[in-house]
């Protein structure tokens, strides 16, 4: 055995390994904190400002939409002329008007009105419904003098702005009633109060044979530069490919709500995971979607609580930004300390009150000695909590 030489070799290959790992998942962590905090990062008064106007016009940008597409598929579903916010949007489709300047085809626009604002030679869109008019006498109605109409008052009701029509209308469009648009001749009033209209196409050459009620005004014209405009813009948002182009923000806006939700609810049952100890802060899905930056501080204690004393860095760079321990981390372990120091002098007060009554002291002494010591310690305990709190 003289001439055989023995050579120890240590073998340090896993610890290497082991090394290299943590060293990796430690950058892997770093640049996720990096990117955290830039995301995090407070912004400044004309950023959020910027933001909040954004988010604003998002808003309004996806309401308008959604309330332009409700309205359109309650047109569609009512079988009722495009309607919107107390607009309805028609196409001239006779020559009955052509000597007020209404061609067929040309697009206009009616709002709904109050029908007793309404004026003799108003012109008004409405359904001739044979059911609302065919029991009408006009001899037991009184006509309506021109001066006792006062101004018109247009009106939107709630059910207006998302186009919906009231059932007198619905119920005559689904009967397939005929919507015209002509001028009022004469305005009369029965006995409950309800206003008929006689009616005539100005390039007529004798009145309409109907009397319209008031449940038949759909509107009045409305006499603008911009109510072309308002017509196409209707009839474009109602057509099949201007109803799609709404839909497609409203259902992105759909689509993003429901994912954020699925992400809030992921998050809460990470959340939850770490909390139970049934997942690691350090996890990769937990780092991925930056669970510790999302939990309230007294989460964070507790979590932070159940680490090993050889993650605590770690820990504490995934659960606050820049990898810091913050203040009310600190403050807490002075409070931690306050508490157990006043603790401790308890039980040894205990204890001296314990040797005292065993040397044969007085119990009133014991208790005065007692009473005075507990009444400085706790003085002091205040003392200490107040400093505390005005860090």
């Amino acid at each position: 055995m003289e001439n055989v030489n023995i050579i120890e070799k240590n073998d340090d290959s896993v610890e290497k390994l082991l090394s290299k790992t943590a060293k990796s998942l430690k950058q892997k962590y770093e640049r996720r904190r990096i990117v955290n905090e830039r995301l995090l990062r407070k912004k400044t008064p004309l950023q959020r400002t910027f933001m909040i106007i954004g988010d604003v016009l998002c808003a309004l940008m996806v309401i308008v939409a959604g309330v332009v597409c409700l309205s359109g598929l309650n047109s569609r579903i009512q079988k009722v002329c495009p309607t919107f916010a107390g607009y309805t949007t028609m196409v001239v489709k006779t020559g009955s008007m052509v000597a007020s300047g209404f061609n067929v085809g040309d697009p206009l626009v009616v709002k709904s009105v109050d029908t007793h604002t309404l004026h003799e030679h108003d012109m008004i869109a409405f359904y001739t419904y044979p059911e609302d008019y065919k029991s009408f006498d006009v001899d037991m109605c009184i006509r309506v003098k021109e001066s006792d109409i006062p101004n018109t008052y247009f009106t939107t009701s709630f059910a207006s702005i998302f186009g919906i029509q009231p059932k007198a209308i619905a119920k005559a469009a689904k009967s397939g009633a005929k919507l015209v648009f002509h001028h009022i001749r004469e305005i009369y009033e029965d006995e409950t109060g309800t206003r008929w209209f006689k009616t005539y196409g100005s390039s007529n050459k004798i009145d309409d044979s109907w009397y319209i009620s008031e449940n038949m005004v759909v509107g009045k014209y409305v006499d603008n530069s911009s109510s072309g405009t308002i017509a196409q813009i209707i009839q474009a948002t109602n057509s099949r490919f201007g109803f799609l182009i709404l839909l497609i923000p409203v259902a992105m806006l759909a689509a993003v709500i429901i994912l954020e939700s699925m992400k809030n609810v992921q998050l809460a049952k990470l959340e939850l995971d770490c909390v139970e100890e049934k997942r690691k802060i350090t996890d990769p899905i937990c780092v991925k979607n930056n669970v510790g930056f999302n939990m309230d501080s007294k989460t964070k204690f507790k979590i932070l609580a159940q680490a090993d004393t050889s993650n605590y860095n770690e820990y504490i760079s995934l659960l606050w930004r820049k990898g810091q321990t913050p203040e009310n981390i600190r403050k807490y372990y002075i409070k931690k300390d306050i508490l157990l120091g006043y603790n401790r002098k308890m039980v040894e007060l205990n204890r001296e009150c314990e040797n005292m009554f065993k040397a044969g002291d007085k119990p009133a002494k014991i208790a005065k000695y007692y009473h005075e010591q507990k009444a400085f310690y706790e003085a002091e305990q205040q003392k200490r909590a107040k400093e505390l709190r005005s860090y």
